[in-house]
C-alpha cells in the first residue's frame, strides 16, 4: 500500500482489509469515531495474549488507561479530524503498550512503529485505522551496534595510550643509548680502536633508526587521539622545502638516485605549524626514496590564489588501483615482501594525511603501476586556527584514497 493511499481509508475498503489482516504480520487495530474497538486482528491477540472477543466493543482508553492524555491519544483523535500519523519509534517507543518479546526483556514494552490512518467517506471520518509493526528486534540490533562501536573506539583510545606510553618507555632508554654511543666514539673515556669505532657506529644508528619508527609511533597516537596540537606561525614554505631537500638529499645519493626539487623563485609566505609541514614532507618524500630503486624522485611546489601544492613524485613499481583505498590505513603495508625488504612501520601516509587535515588541507595519491606514484599535499596559504575542523568536514569521503607500504 503506497504512502498515499494511507492518507486516508474508504470505510467500504475496511471490511477486506480488516479479512486480509489476520494473515498480516502486523497489527491491525479498527477503532470507531469514540475510540472503541471494532477490529482486533490475530497478530494484535498474539501480541498481547487478549482476545478479539474480549475487546471488540470496548473504548481503547478504557483496556489501555496509560494511553489517556498521551501523546498516542493525541494522534488517534487527530486521525479522526482527518490526520495520518507516522507514528516513529525513534520519537516515541511504542504505540500500544504490548509487553515485550521473550528474549528482549531489556525493554519493558514492545517496541514499534505505527501508521495510524483515518477511515470514512466523501471527507466524513468515523473512524481510525491502526497498523502496528514490532520493530523490537531491529531496535535492539541497532543498540548492539551502538554498544559495540563505543566498546571499540573505548579499545582504539586504549590502544592509542598504550602505543604512545611505551613509546615512550623505549624512547628514554634508547636516547640514554645514543648518548652513550657518542661518548665512547668520542673517546671521552679512553681511546677506541678503529674496528669498535666501526661496530659503535652501526649500534648508533639502529638505535637511532628505533627511535625514528618510537617518534612516528608517538606521533600517530597523538593524532588518533585527538591530542596533536597546531602551532600557526607565518613561514617562507620554499624555505622549509629547501631544509628537508638538503636533509634527504644524501639519502638519494647514497642509493643512486635523483632528486630533483622545483620551488618558486619567490617566497611563499603561508600559515600553517612549520614542525608538522616538515614532517609531512620528510614521510613522502623518505617513503619515495625508499621505495624507489631506479630513477628519480621529485618536489615540485605550486602556489596558487589561496592554496599551495607540494606535489612528490617518484619513478618507483606504483600502486595497484585496487590498493589505492587501503594505502592510508594504519599499519598497512599492500605488499608483504616490501614490508620484509623495506621495513617500517605503515605509519608515515595515515599520520601526514591525518596531519594534512589538521593543517585544514588535505594529502592526495595518484599512482600507475609499474610508472611509479604522485602524492599532492594542498594547504591553505591562511587558516582561521578556530577554523581546521570545518575545513575536514566539508571535504568529500572521496578525498581519502590511500597507499601501501609505510615507512
Amino acid at each position: 500500500m503506497s504512502d498515499d493511499a494511507l492518507l486516508a481509508l474508504d470505510a467500504a475498503s475496511l471490511p477486506m482489509l480488516l479479512a486480509l489482516s489476520e494473515v498480516l504480520e502486523l497489527g491491525v487495530l479498527s477503532l470507531d469515531h469514540d475510540l472503541a474497538i471494532r477490529g482486533w486482528n490475530r497478530w494484535l491477540t498474539a501480541a498481547s495474549d487478549i482476545q478479539a472477543a474480549d475487546v471488540v466493543g470496548r473504548p481503547l482508553l478504557e483496556l489501555f488507561p496509560e494511553l489517556a492524555g498521551s501523546a498516542a491519544e493525541a494522534a488517534l483523535r487527530r486521525a479522526l479530524d482527518g490526520s495520518t500519523t507516522v507514528w516513529a519509534h525513534r520519537f516515541h517507543q511504542f504505540l500500544l503498550p504490548f509487553p515485550a518479546p521473550t528474549g528482549y526483556e531489556q525493554f519493558a514494552r514492545m517496541q514499534q512503529s505505527a501508521h495510524i490512518i483515518p477511515t470514512g467517506r466523501d471527507g466524513q471520518f468515523d473512524g481510525v485505522l491502526v497498523l502496528v509493526q514490532d520493530v523490537t528486534e531491529r531496535v535492539a540490533r541497532e543498540q548492539e551496534l551502538r554498544d559495540a562501536l563505543k566498546r571499540a573506539e573505548s579499545a582504539s583510545q586504549a590502544k592509542s595510550e598504550f602505543l604512545a606510553s611505551m613509546s615512550h618507555e623505549l624512547r628514554t632508554p634508547l636516547s640514554a643509548i645514543v648518548g652513550y654511543m657518542e661518548l665512547l666514539q668520542g673517546e671521552m673515556v679512553g681511546p677506541v680502536a678503529p674496528q669498535q669505532h666501526v661496530y659503535l657506529g652501526r649500534v648508533k644508528a639502529a638505535a637511532r633508526h628505533l627511535i625514528s619508527i618510537i617518534e612516528e609511533i608517538l606521533s600517530f597516537a597523538r593524532v588518533d587521539a585527538g591530542k596533536e596540537e597546531v602551532h600557526y606561525e607565518m613561514l617562507d614554505a620554499v624555505a622549509l622545502a629547501r631544509d628537508v631537500e638538503e636533509l634527504l638529499e644524501p639519502q638519494a645519493l647514497a642509493k643512486g638516485l635523483s632528486l630533483a626539487v622545483t620551488l618558486p623563485a619567490h617566497d611563499v609566505v603561508l600559515s600553517t605549524d612549520a614542525t608538522k609541514l616538515r614532517q609531512i614532507l620528510i614521510n613522502l618524500l623518505g617513503n619515495a626514496l625508499k621505495f624507489t630503486d631506479t630513477g628519480r624522485v621529485s618536489l615540485e611546489m605550486s602556489p596558487l590564489a589561496d592554496e599551495v601544492h607540494f606535489c612528490i613524485r617518484d619513478t618507483g613499481p606504483g600502486i595497484n588501483p585496487a590498493d589505492l583505498e587501503r594505502i592510508f590505513d594504519p599499519f598497512t603495508q599492500v605488499d608483504q615482501s616490501l614490508r620484509r625488504s623495506k621495513g617500517g612501520t605503515g605509519l608515515g601516509l595515515p599520520v601526514s594525511r591525518r596531519l594534512a587535515h589538521l593543517l585544514g588541507g588535505d594529502l592526495s595519491v595518484e599512482s600507475i603501476r609499474g610508472e611509479g606514484t604522485a602524492f599532492t599535499l594542498r594547504l591553505p596559504l591562511s587558516v582561521d586556527p578556530g577554523q581546521p575542523s570545518e575545513r575536514m568536514a566539508a571535504r568529500s569521503p572521496a578525498s581519502d584514497a590511500a597507499l601501501p607500504a609505510q615507512p
